[in-house]
């Protein structure tokens, strides 16, 4: 959906792993060696951590042509219920980097949660 969208960003609200199972899989490398999905290559191009998002630079490959996403990933948000009064500030602050970089793209934007069936498109609004 990444490449047939050219969408350049992917914004993920959950953890892979969260009480000792398995949320959501973890679709990228877990070193700078390209993994390969079926035809899809994913190359791990940087990773910057905080206390609850991390920011990676994919390149997406696939048959001759290549694509980078950018790939947003707030680590906070709890497996059950909704996140507390105290973590308002860091959401707040994730939306705020959302929109910056959404702001730099007319391609949607992909957001999801730890199921398939939570994948969504946004479309950037225009001028």
């Amino acid at each position: 959906m990444v490449l047939q969208q050219k969408s350049h960003i992917v914004v993920m609200l959950t953890q892979c792993n969260e009480r000792r199972r398995v949320k959501c899989d973890h679709y990228w490398p877990f070193t700078d060696e390209p993994v390969a999905y079926g035809e899809i290559s994913v190359e791990m191009l940087s990773e910057t951590e905080s206390p609850e998002w991390t920011i990676r630079n994919f390149r997406l490959g696939y048959a001759d042509e290549s694509q980078d996403v950018l790939h947003l990933n707030y680590t906070s948000w709890p497996d059950h219920g909704v996140p507390t009064v105290n973590a308002i500030d860091s959401i707040l602050q994730f939306v705020h980097i959302v929109r910056q970089q959404a702001n730099r793209t007319k391609e949607p934007i992909v957001v999801h949660c730890r199921y398939v069936q939570g994948v969504y498109q946004a479309r950037p609004e225009g001028p």
